[in-house]
């Protein structure tokens, strides 16, 4: 690697930090043995029940989720449990966790501690012959299964180790690049189908939604830039000036302004496309501890 190259990514490596939470939480979840109504194998499903009909416990989980959502803003996804964030927002990410973890999130567990009792007594209730005691924790160690803590921390390149750290930063450029980019591509992409006219020619509704996800967007865009990705900023920027002084309900009253509105946006989404094309698929994001939990959620 060249020393220019070399340059480049200590430049780099002073602006971004790395990200990782660690979240634990009361297992909810027991394998159920119990008979399904159905002529299929039993042995090709699985059953669980809960242990707590808990709205304390669902608030933790729903609240840790929130947490990590709000930190989307400031932050690219690097590898599974950690993300990028630029330095500038360090201070700003920090807040938000150190607040959480040593204020909000005790209060939540308090507030579960305090109903413990009264929800397993409920349960003992509801799962009749499906309970068992033993798969219950003494009160007074329910909030022992509750941690939350995160690191936050720069990748210097010291000579010692200069190959490993200089990896991680090339790494971490890839997915900020692809990050970024894809998010934008598919904000875009959204906004411009919801403009264009159907078949008949008809318009759909104009929904707020869309027009606040890609200006918020746009609004933090230069700052999660930090690798200086210049052919994301152009659009970006010419995004902006699409979207300047344009509001929904200005869309909702011009029909003008919304055809040429869709066609600027059809255009940065073939723009966009282009820059998120990784070998014949496109780069989409997730976290899959977000995912699951949202999905535990939903259940």
């Amino acid at each position: 690697m060249t020393d220019t190259n070399e340059k480049n990514l200590g430049n780099i490596a002073d602006k971004i930090l790395f990200l990782t939470i660690n979240c634990t939480r009361l297992g909810n979840l027991r394998t159920a043995k119990v008979s399904l109504n159905t002529n299929a194998a039993e042995s090709m499903f699985h059953t669980a029940k809960k242990l707590l009909d808990s709205k304390e416990l669902k608030q933790i989980a729903k609240r840790d989720g929130e947490i990590k959502a709000s930190l989307d803003k400031y932050s690219m996804p690097f590898k599974m449990g950690s993300v990028v964030v630029p330095s500038v927002s360090g201070p700003t990410v920090r807040k938000i966790l150190v607040d959480y973890r040593d204020v909000e999130r005790p209060a939540l567990v308090k507030a579960l501690v305090s109903v413990y009792l009264e929800q397993v007594a409920a349960s003992k209730f509801l799962l009749k012959d499906q309970w068992d005691e033993s798969q219950y924790l003494p009160v007074e160690e329910v909030a022992g299964e509750f941690s939350f803590d995160f690191m936050l921390f720069s990748l210097s390149l010291p000579e010692s180790m200069k190959d490993e750290a200089q990896e991680k930063i090339t790494s971490a450029v890839a997915c900020i690049n692809d990050a970024l980019a894809a998010a934008a591509q598919e904000m875009v992409e959204k906004l411009a189908s919801s403009l264009k006219p159907d078949a008949d020619g008809k318009f759909g509704k104009v929904y707020d939604k869309p027009f606040i996800a890609l200006q918020e967007f746009l609004a933090n865009v230069d700052i999660r830039n930090v690798t200086n990705h210049a052919q994301l900023k152009a659009q970006t920027d010419k995004l902006k000036a699409l979207l300047a002084g344009v509001d929904p309900q200005k869309v909702r009253d011009n029909d003008g302004l919304r055809i040429s509105l869709a066609a600027g946006m059809s255009e940065a989404t073939d723009a966009l496309t282009s820059m998120v094309q990784r070998k014949g698929r496109v780069f989409r994001d997730a976290d899959p501890e977000v995912a699951a939990m949202l999905d535990e959620q939903k259940g």
